[in-house]
């Protein structure tokens, strides 16, 4: 294994909050040539891969794809969030899609846009990352498939929850972390909007404190148990059914996947590839992103069902989602790249 740093001003996940000055001067490096980008041209002419997979660019600088390609090697780019074209990562701002895009992210993101023309081939981690890509004009030309991300261990899950019992009030889930575009807000408010109160909700996960704090306050009259960091194993056998209420356009949701394999039912937003991901399981109901009266309505019938018994998928969609699918389906993709490099 090699490891080279981005060698930006910061590294941009350290959750340190930066001045919007030091954070346009990073930005503004990530357009062109990565300051350590002749560690990592060295590092190709001595290693000289067959192909090179390269995932999210951010903070190494525009010009590493150009590097590659001119030492005549293919590479295979993975989409995992939306860093080509957005300088947030997320295409969303102030509560809403970032569609058309701002004219910020317009100039900080050109460079990356141009530097990716000649990949070889492109996966998405879902269809609507490809889609929405190709939407703003990229890789319209480049051969592209769908692999899932994988959820390790998934394939020895047992069913993780009791039998549902009737007459009890239904737990509802939630798990992620606790930020806006994730769509507590809009849970809490649905939850709160029901006139009925069979019902209670299980939070997993962590935020902002000054965020978490103020939300506990505003909903603190409602029947929430905020259980901050737990484990997926403790977490969905705790649960009736779990909610993925996000209001941004999200890759995949892992949880969905997670619920499945756990055989928890779940109520899903149509963001981003979220739908798509649903239309797999039997017992995903989705409902319009952001649509309150929608959410409400999804939360209520539930109630009145109750704790309902699980619809399991075909064995052969959970394994769409294994290591070892994920790992053979990559094998294949580099394959077929490295034909590009044989060709005369």
């Amino acid at each position: 294994m090699h490891r080279v740093s981005p060698g930006n001003l910061y590294f941009a996940w350290d959750g340190r909050k930066r001045n919007a000055i030091t954070r346009l001067m990073w930005h503004i490096l990530d357009r062109g040539r990565a300051a350590n980008q002749s560690a990592v041209e060295a590092l190709l002419d001595r290693v000289r891969p067959d192909v090179v997979h390269t995932n999210n660019l951010t903070g190494f600088g525009a010009g590493l794809i150009p590097a590659i390609r001119e030492r005549s090697i293919p590479v295979v780019h993975t989409l995992r969030d939306f860093s080509l074209m957005c300088s947030r990562a997320t295409l969303f701002r102030n509560g809403e899609d970032c569609n058309p895009r701002c004219v910020e992210c317009r100039f900080l993101t050109a460079p990356r846009m141009a530097a990716t023309q000649g990949v070889a081939q492109v996966v998405g981690n879902s269809e609507f990352m490809i889609e929405r890509h190709r939407d703003h004009g990229l890789f319209t030309d480049v051969p592209c498939r769908t692999i899932f991300n994988a959820v390790p261990g998934i394939e020895k899950w047992p069913p993780a929850r009791p039998e549902p019992k009737r007459g009890e009030p239904i737990r509802f889930g939630f798990m992620g972390m606790i930020k806006p575009e994730k769509g507590i807000e809009l849970l809490l408010g649905s939850l709160d909007a029901l006139p009925r109160r069979d019902w209670n909700l299980a939070i997993a996960g962590v935020g902002g404190e000054d965020y978490c704090s103020a939300l506990q306050a505003r909903f603190a009259h409602l029947p929430v148990e905020w259980l901050g960091f737990v484990r997926t194993e403790q977490f969905y056998p705790m649960i009736d059914t779990l909610v993925i209420p996000s209001i941004w356009p999200e890759p995949m949701p892992r949880t969905l996947i997670e619920a499945a394999a756990a055989r928890v039912p779940a109520i899903v937003s149509d963001a981003g590839g979220s739908a798509e991901v649903a239309a797999m399981f039997p017992s995903a109901r989705v409902y319009s992103s952001q649509d309150v009266a929608a959410l409400t309505a999804e939360l209520d019938a539930a109630c009145s069902a109750g704790p309902i018994a699980f619809n399991p998928p075909a064995p052969e969609v959970l394994e769409t989602f294994t290591p070892a699918r994920l790992a053979a389906n990559y094998e294949e993709v580099f394959r077929e790249a490295s034909q590009e490099r044989a060709q005369p």
